[in-house]
Parts: C-alpha cells; structure tokens; sequence
C-alpha cells in the first residue's frame, strides 16, 4: 500500500512535464523514522517504485518493528532530485521525504520510456480509463524503427550533430530517389531478356514476383558521387520495398541508405 501523497510545484522555466517537480509527503498519520532509502539522487523511478522503508516512532525503550515497516512508493515516474531526510531521521505527518522531477518521456520505443523506464501503454487512472502521460516524445527518427520516437529537442540535437559531421567530412547531402532514377521495378518479366543485371524477389508470400533492373551505368555514378556527397536515398514505395532494394543490390556498399 502506497503511504505517500503528491503535490506538483511547476519548476523555473514552464509547465512542461521536465520542470514539474512532485512532492513526496508522509501520510501517515503519527511520525515515521526513515528506516532505510532505496533510491539515490539521480535515480531513475516507475510507478510503484519503493522509495525508502519507513516505521512507526516506537517508544524510548523499544526500537522499530519490523512488523510496522511500511515501504513508500512512487506514484508517477520522474527522477529523484532530492532526499529530504537523513537515515534515522523522525519525519512528522505530512512531512516532505523525497522531490521528484517529473519524466518526460523524450525518448519513447514501443510504448516504453527509455529514460523512466514506464511502460507507458499500461498506465491508468482510477476510473479505469486510459491514461496516458504527456509524452514530448513526437519525431520518429528512422526509417526502418518507426516504434521508435523522440521529443522535438532530441530530434533538433540529432540534426545538429548530422551537420557537424557533415562539416567534418567535408560533404552535403545528396538525396536520390531509386524507381525510374536508379532502377526500374516490374511484375512483368520479359523471358526474351537478359537475366544479367536483374533482381528477382517477394516481398512475402502470396506477393507477386518483382524484377528490379538498374539503370545503365549506375554503380559508376554512385561511386564517384559518393566521394563528393552523403548519398541518401528515398521512395514511394512501402518500407519493405526499400529496405529490400538497398539490401540487394550491389549499389548497397556505395549508399549511405536513409529513410
């Protein structure tokens, strides 16, 4: 059972979940003595997490039961940002224990925070309905992960550590679309020509066969564009397509393949 309550206090800066900062109080209602944290500054805890293990004041001659124990839990993620009382320590009723930053959730992957580490699906609130946390994580960063999501600050941090390297390496982006401008792909299949040069593949069974061809001299200009340019790649065809496009020819060594 949870002996704690919570009392939000927006941070300098915004009402952004990151600057919300939760205020663990003790609900009992005689005064506990710490026994016992089970967190550290920094830390980062989920819903149900136990904060610290606590006992009832006993009297002067009797020391704490270990029957009386009493484990304080977190009600919302966040990371600790301050322990309020020391070990030992008598903490009155309604008194502070411990302050909680807030979790935003920046980086999120099927649903679960990779910062808090909350499964974020499986939050909800006490009329059974669904609740879910303000999450800033809104950008989907690759491709081929689109579980996969981050917060707008991420993304912007992600961007410009993509131009430094570019600056580094001395190169711009190229981006090269790949059906009718590197290759030509086809359910028809001509038996009068040349299978050299030509990839036959399914993209699943019971799909129809595809015939992919690359256009003349296209491994060449890859390779001396590539020494000038980061070669990134695009289509409107599914994302099975293309990953099995770039994962098939021999052009894939040569392109810097991007989503």
């Amino acid at each position: 059972m949870e002996e704690a309550r919570t009392a939000a206090a927006a941070g300098s800066g915004g009402a952004g979940p990151a600057s919300e900062v939760t205020e663990v109080r003790v609900a009992s209602l005689q005064p506990l003595r710490l026994l016992e944290w089970k967190v550290s500054a920094g830390a980062a805890v989920k819903i149900g997490s136990v904060l610290a293990v606590c006992a009832p004041v006993q009297g002067p001659n009797t020391g704490p039961s270990r029957a009386a124990e009493r484990k304080v839990k977190a009600e919302r993620p966040g990371v600790v940002r301050e322990l309020c009382v020391q070990r030992g320590q008598v903490i009155p009723p309604g008194g502070i224990l411990v302050r909680l930053e807030g979790c935003s959730h920046p980086v999120v992957m099927k649903g679960l925070c990779a910062e808090c580490g909350q499964d974020l699906t499986q939050l909800q609130s006490k009329n059974g309905k669904q609740n879910m946390p303000v999450s800033t994580a809104t950008v989907s960063m690759i491709h081929s992960v689109p579980e996969l999501m981050v917060s707008s600050e991420q993304a912007e941090q992600l961007g410009r550590e993509d131009q430094e390297r570019l600056r580094r390496n001395r190169k711009l982006v190229l981006m090269v679309d790949l059906d009718q401008t590197l290759i030509h792909t086809t359910e028809q299949h001509c038996q009068q020509m040349s299978n050299k040069g030509i990839f036959h593949f399914q993209l699943g069974r019971g799909e129809p066969m595809l015939h992919t061809r690359l256009r003349p001299h296209c491994k060449e200009f890859l390779e001396k564009i590539a020494k000038l340019y980061e070669l990134h790649v695009f289509t409107f065809g599914s994302r099975l397509y293309a990953h099995t496009i770039a994962g098939s020819t021999p052009c894939t060594p040569i392109l810097a393949v991007k989503f």
